[in-house]
């Protein structure tokens, strides 16, 4: 009778170890998809002012109407940006985690203060877009500070790929992939601003 305890004993522990196991490889790919998504909106964002930025400068110093018309679209563009950085930011927040898992816990206030930084800099963007044309510290920060703890969350073993998707968020800025150097040209910049 007490050999079948200990196996009962045994077998139920072992069941706790990989169920717990699979839930953190679960609330991972969740946190991790949801990252993936922001930084996508993030780029998205990028990509359209850096086209609005392209477009005005091509033409050289603007005439004040042609300089509010591309201040006009940079607003809408940070305006549009900031929606989609949030809703990208609540999908982050909705992603379920055990109390006990602490480090996926970190990993994911981490991010959020990212996202958030993202969110006022395209809102003060809005209403004045010359700082699109100013360092962002706190978004630089933010990620590089999200970057350790989303590392160390990812469970050993992972599964689902979560090493290499959360290592291609964090890619080195001389690499191709998403970074968060934010700051746009300044060259062009000037002739926007004037």
């Amino acid at each position: 009778m007490l050999g079948f305890a200990v196996f009962l004993t045994t077998l139920l522990g072992f069941g706790l170890v990989v169920g717990d196991w699979t839930s953190r490889n679960l609330e991972m790919k969740a946190l991790v998809s949801a990252v993936e998504e922001s930084e996508s909106a993030m780029q998205w964002t990028d990509e359209q002012i850096q086209d609005i930025i392209e477009q005005y400068g091509a033409n050289g110093t603007l005439a004040p109407a042609e300089q509010k018309k591309a201040f006009d679209a940079l607003s809408e563009a940070a305006y549009a940006g900031n929606f989609a950085i949030g809703a990208a930011g609540e999908e982050v927040a909705h992603v379920s985690v055990l109390p006990w898992h602490g480090d996926i816990k970190s990993a994911q206030t981490a991010y959020l203060a990212h996202n958030k930084a993202w969110q006022d800099y395209m809102e003060t963007a809005t209403e004045d877009p010359t700082v699109l044309f100013k360092t962002q510290p706190l978004i630089n920060s933010t990620f590089e500070s999200a970057e350790p703890l989303m590392k160390d969350a990812v469970p050993v073993p992972a599964l689902f790929d979560l090493k290499k998707r959360v290592d291609a968020i964090f890619v080195p800025q001389a690499s191709t992939g998403p970074t968060q150097e934010v700051g746009f040209d300044t060259t062009l910049s000037a002739m926007l601003i004037g």
